[in-house]
């Protein structure tokens, strides 16, 4: 009778064990696609070259801006913007 007992324990430890670690690798993976959903992707101003999120950047002839009036004042320029770097 202790026998039976004694494993009647460890298989209700052992279930008990494979739950809280199958719980562990769930809770790891949502945070993980969590993290993932999160990122931005950032674009440059072709105006003056300020980085900003794609989500709120002003798209205008395939150019990002970073405001409406960056976006307007780049349909009147017909020159392309300065290289800062030469």
């Amino acid at each position: 009778m202790p026998r039976i007992l004694f494993i009647l324990v460890l298989l209700a430890v052992g279930y008990l064990l494979l739950r809280s670690w199958q719980r562990k690798k769930n809770l790891y993976q949502i945070k993980v696609s969590g993290r993932l959903k999160k990122t931005t992707r950032i674009v440059r101003c072709a105006q003056c070259g300020l980085h900003v999120p794609e989500a709120e950047a002003v798209q205008y002839g395939g150019k990002s801006f970073c405001s409406l009036e960056h976006a307007q004042q780049a349909q009147y320029t017909v020159s392309p913007m300065p290289n800062k770097g030469s």
